[in-house]
């Protein structure tokens, strides 16, 4: 049970909303995973971010990109 709650638990670098991350409940797949991160730069330290603010922060640098 304490494993469920921790993904349950995960915190958003960018926001710090609560969110459902699949790597931290041990899943095959994440959401995140379906995200086209291509153009997304992230530190090798940083955390995860919400579908939100991943969402706002792909857009970001895809508009930067281009």
């Amino acid at each position: 049970m304490a494993f469920e709650q921790e993904a349950k638990n995960s915190v958003c670098a960018g926001c710090g909303a609560a969110f459902d991350c699949g790597a931290i409940a041990g899943l095959q797949t994440c959401w995140c995973m379906e995200k086209p991160i291509g153009l997304l730069t992230m530190e090798a330290s940083s955390r995860c971010y919400c579908p939100a603010c991943l969402d706002k922060r792909i857009s970001e640098q895809s508009s930067r990109a281009t």
